[in-house]
């Protein structure tokens, strides 16, 4: 771990930025947060507090910005997370490119034109295929097939990280995460869980537009897991999938009237396009263990937590 140390976030505004921004200052770490967005209402649902947050407004496709926030801020870590999804990127092809990969290579820059001790950014599971081209599992170096506009937008950034620690001497650590759920996860394809236990929390019908099963994986400890990675001394460009439990959504569904009974949850559609089950183990090694959220505790908690800001009125039930 550096003697100092000063994280930039980018994409502060979303949810994994979010709870990144909440944990860093939680620890007593200087953090910035770089966002186009100056909407902070995801993270004032973990905290009311801004702490030692600061914030600097910019757009992560410009690369001077992006070089300017890292070297006037004195940055010593970076965690990218600044990203369209699946829906924006498939609307806005020429916008999803420029934000997801022009955005990553002026990480990449800024990071090689400075002494940045750390950098991790994010990937996807989004970079497979469907499920039928891994009989024997998903590992790190399966085969990729991205499907989707997003999915082939992540692994050109997974390629042009491994070129830039090629040429460059830049190093970095890229997390696949899955299907994240939890507080702040209000948008892309895979927030319908989550808006599900929102909706029984308040009380109200919400229909999941999907079946099958899905590696889940709670915001918080995906915020935790850049950070470490952000944190940890590697030579090179690593890329890590994410493990965590394997769960049917059906499954998700009986969990979240267990906790909410009675509440109107249906689910039903084709299942995503993607694997359901992901070895972690090459984090496991590289973090020395990974421990994942249980989903019944997950869902216990994060509908508990919807029911106090539903009443605090800070979130709304699904339309």
């Amino acid at each position: 771990m550096a003697a100092r140390e000063k994280f930039l976030v980018t994409g502060s505004a979303g949810c994994i930025g979010a709870w990144a921004m909440f944990l860093l200052d939680q620890e007593g770490t200087e953090v910035v947060g770089f966002d186009l967005s100056t909407d902070h209402r995801r993270l004032r649902l973990l905290t009311d507090q801004q702490g030692s947050m600061t914030f600097r407004q910019g757009d992560i496709t410009d690369t001077e910005s992006v070089l300017g926030i890292v070297a006037t801020e004195g940055i010593t870590h970076i965690i990218h997370l600044a990203a369209l999804q699946i829906p924006f990127c498939q609307a806005d092809p020429v916008g999803g490119a420029q934000v997801n990969v022009v955005g990553t290579i002026n990480v990449l820059e800024a990071a090689r034109r400075s002494s940045v001790a750390g950098l991790t950014y994010a990937s996807s599971v989004a970079v497979y295929g469907p499920p039928h081209l891994y009989p024997d599992g998903v590992g790190d170096d399966s085969p990729l097939a991205p499907s989707t506009l997003y999915g082939a937008y992540k692994q050109a950034n997974e390629r042009s990280a491994r070129v830039y620690a090629a040429d460059y001497g830049v190093s970095s650590v890229c997390l696949r995460p899955c299907s994240v759920y939890g507080v702040g996860r209000d948008q892309g394809l895979t927030s319908a869980p989550t808006q599900a236990m929102v909706a029984a929390a308040a009380g109200t019908p919400y229909h999941i537009p999907f079946r099958g099963a899905s590696t889940f994986q709670h915001a918080g400890e995906v915020a935790r897991l850049f950070i470490a990675a952000a944190r940890a001394e590697v030579e090179g460009a690593h890329v890590y999938n994410l493990g965590g439990p394997s769960v049917r959504i059906a499954e998700v569904v009986s969990l979240i009237s267990e906790e909410a009974p009675g509440s109107e949850i249906t689910y039903g559609g084709e299942p995503l396009p993607v694997p359901d089950h992901y070895d972690g183990s090459g984090l496991d090694g590289l973090l020395g263990g990974v421990e994942y959220l249980s989903m019944d505790e997950g869902v216990r908690s994060s509908v508990s937590r919807f029911r106090d800001l539903l009443a605090d009125g800070l979130v709304a039930p699904p339309a």
